[in-house]
């Protein structure tokens, strides 16, 4: 309660030098470049090497929302009114591999709201980032509803280091943590006084890290580069920088049909289906996230049963109809 009224104080004495909200064109708003003209192309035998080439006897799939996220509209997408309040997903995929054992794509928000910051700059811009978990909506409990301890999940890929991508990061002291080398040396440089929430300091010697490095990678299907994570073509990671140095984002070959999720690379499907830009400040690199997007267009025109999800949007799953990715959610 002390600290909710001196957050209430701290914005009531900032209340007359706030910006008010634009009445017209967002004045953050990113001008697209280029349409990338070098693409790479899906050659039509694609989407027969991802059955013919996967190994697992079996890979299936459920999506978990550990909380939401709010914020303005077109802080996520140039498509969407700067006004509109959106409720965004925080969501953890679990994977259930035949050999492999549990598999997690991200661990979802920390019960702990330390890792869960509201940053006053962002308030002053307008842009703020709010996040909200109920008791009992972590990942950790939310497996344990399932039937499945912490020690049973072998690995967790991580797409970057975001509260709602790797809050409960270190909750998994058993499994290989897989996180790009790239991300990784990123925000280590990015690290102030005080240190950050997700400070990569403050995981080493707590987690297996592995780090890995996609530059030399070989291509996969319109991705200058891709890495079989287990060997047996069922899980690869792949390189989508752009809004980080370092985002991965992992291609699923289910047994239902291929499914890439995208975690940080898109919020929302808006940010490839119509590559709609987020606001200044939502990426690193302009150029690169704006091929990342294409990438994963051309991924979807390229294979067209494959679902890919956004980071913070379980809305394509829901579209999709995909009954074989069933979405969990504690009420």
């Amino acid at each position: 309660m002390r600290r909710a009224l001196a957050a209430a104080a701290l914005l009531a004495a900032l209340a007359g030098c706030l910006p008010e909200l634009p009445q017209g064109k967002n004045p953050w708003l990113v001008m697209p470049p280029p349409k990338p003209t070098d693409i790479r192309k899906i050659p039509h035998t694609f989407a027969l090497s991802l059955l013919s080439g996967r190994g697992a006897d079996s890979v299936r799939m459920s999506a978990v929302n550990t909380g939401t996220v709010r914020t303005h509209g077109e802080t996520v997408s140039a498509m969407k009114s700067f006004h509109a309040k959106l409720k965004l997903d925080a969501p953890v995929f679990v994977i259930r591999h035949s050999s492999a054992g549990v598999v997690l794509f991200g661990t979802g928000l920390s019960s702990s709201s330390a890792r869960r910051p509201e940053s006053v700059l962002d308030v002053l811009q307008q842009r703020p980032f709010t996040f909200k978990q109920k008791r009992g909506q972590d990942i950790v409990s939310q497996l344990a509803l399932q039937g499945i301890g912490v020690s049973e999940v072998r690995w967790v890929v991580v797409s970057a280091l975001e509260p709602e991508q790797a809050g409960f990061l270190d909750a998994f002291p058993e499994a290989t943590v897989v996180l790009s080398e790239r991300e990784w040396d990123w925000r280590k440089g990015r690290q102030k006084s005080p240190p950050a929430p997700l400070d990569p300091a403050a995981f080493e010697g707590r987690i297996k890290l592995k780090l890995v490095d996609l530059a030399n990678s070989p291509s996969f299907g319109p991705f200058e580069n891709g890495m079989d994570l287990l060997g047996d073509g069922s899980l690869m990671l792949v390189n989508l920088p752009g809004r980080t140095p370092g985002t991965l984002g992992l291609w699923v070959n289910l047994d239902g049909g291929p499914v890439l999720l995208a975690g940080s690379a898109a919020y929302v499907l808006d940010n490839y289906l119509d590559v709609a830009l987020p606001v200044k400040g939502r990426f690193d690199d302009l150029q690169e996230y704006w091929r990342t997007l294409h990438m994963i267009q051309a991924a979807m025109k390229g294979v067209p049963r494959l679902t890919v999800v956004p980071g913070n949007d379980l809305s394509p799953l829901r579209l999709s109809g995909r009954r074989d990715v069933p979405i969990t959610s504690k009420k």
